[in-house]
């Protein structure tokens, strides 16, 4: 089996035991306790600041890529408000565009980092109708990194792309959102959300480095720390099932 698709397997395996683990400790009992899960997916634009801890750079363009998770939220008849846990796979990361002497467009070279991420957080829906909710949500997350594609730069034989060396393993952040859910029956929901998923932690992180080769001219160029954190901004549908305790005398 080829390597990336082995680790991508032993990931998903994880996965599901973890969110499996999580589902216990979220009804500590579950012959007494409801829960909703389920599975969401769609699109994300993932943003990184490049920069030296205090200024930015802006010459690093979004990178566009597909996640997906699986997830367990307590149940909440009354609209109080739930928590919830979700795992996934999720691509950060950014974009480099590089033009000619005569500014024509002559290419696209990506930056990814394969994260698996744990979010945990509340969610509260508004009370609209029985069937058709909005809800906002707010979480922590923590990821860490098995894998990016910055090895495909090493023939350039230059620190001048990112390298693997410099990659931190493990990060935090935040997440805000909020979107609509939908009920089809009393087992079975549908909906639909944005989110923003700020990091807090630094995603790569290489010090300074002098007379290092520039690829498009062969210059030598010095360059400053780098210290990079990620932001991503996603839209995803997903279904929830309701997994439903009812009690008898």
């Amino acid at each position: 089996m080829p390597l990336n698709k082995l680790v991508y397997s032993q990931t998903f395996k994880a996965a599901v035991s973890t969110v499996f683990f999580i589902s216990i400790l979220f009804s500590y009992n579950s012959s007494a306790q409801s829960f909703w899960f389920g599975v969401k997916g769609g699109g994300a634009m993932n943003l990184q600041n490049w920069g030296n801890g205090t200024t930015f750079s802006t010459n690093r363009d979004p990178l566009f890529s597909l996640n997906s998770d699986i997830f367990i939220e307590s149940y909440d008849h009354d609209k109080k408000g739930s928590l919830y846990s979700s795992l996934g796979i999720h691509t950060r990361g950014s974009s480099l565009k590089f033009f000619n002497i005569g500014n024509v467009f002559q290419g696209n070279q990506s930056f990814k980092f394969h994260n698996v991420a744990l979010e945990l957080g509340a969610k509260k829906s508004l009370k609209w109708d029985n069937e058709f909710n909005p809800y906002f949500s707010l979480g922590i997350r923590f990821e860490y990194t098995v894998g990016t594609n910055l090895d495909d730069y090493l023939s350039f034989g230059t620190f001048y792309y990112p390298h693997n060396d410099f990659v931190r393993k493990f990060n935090y952040g935040v997440s805000a959102g909020g979107g609509f859910e939908m009920l089809l029956s009393d087992l079975v929901g549908i909906f639909a959300e944005f989110s923003i998923h700020p990091d807090l932690s630094i995603q790569y992180e290489q010090p300074p480095l002098i007379g290092v080769t520039e690829p498009f001219t062969g210059n030598t160029v010095n360059i400053g720390l780098q210290q990079v954190r990620n932001v991503s901004i996603e839209f995803k549908i997903g279904i929830r099932l309701l997994r439903k305790v009812e009690y008898s005398d």
